[in-house]
């Protein structure tokens, strides 16, 4: 059911320390907007609390619609000091087995022109 043409139909998680939350914050959303992106940037709570990963840090939902550009999005998060990874997994893998109602489904990365692998996806 997470299969899409474009990815932003869900929020998008992005693992954050917990020290200088408020500006890690600030500086997502700056970064969302440069790449023309907006929408709420919410702390995901879980009992009235942050929820706190295993590594000891927060989870911001970003809820930025419609991300064409998947991979400058990525390159844009990484760069902002306080973010430790986010929901963006790209280039990691060059195929995708996919199980639904429908059955189960095989996706192979295209090969970019000029590229010498075949898992540089986005």
């Amino acid at each position: 059911s997470k299969m899409v043409e474009t990815l932003g139909r869900f929020p998008l998680p992005i693992e954050v320390n917990k020290f200088g939350l408020r500006a890690t914050e600030i500086a997502v959303g700056a970064a969302a907007a440069s790449l023309g992106l907006a929408g709420p940037v919410t702390l995901r709570m879980t009992g009235g609390q942050p929820f706190v990963t295993d590594g000891g840090h927060f989870i911001l939902d970003a809820s930025f619609g419609r991300i064409p550009d998947t991979r400058a999005l990525s390159n844009a998060l990484f760069a902002i000091p306080g973010v430790v990874e986010h929901g963006l997994f790209i280039g990691l893998a060059s195929t995708a087995v996919i199980a639904g109602g429908d059955g189960i489904q095989t996706v192979h990365a295209a090969r970019k022109p000029g590229s010498s692998i075949d898992h540089d996806v986005a």
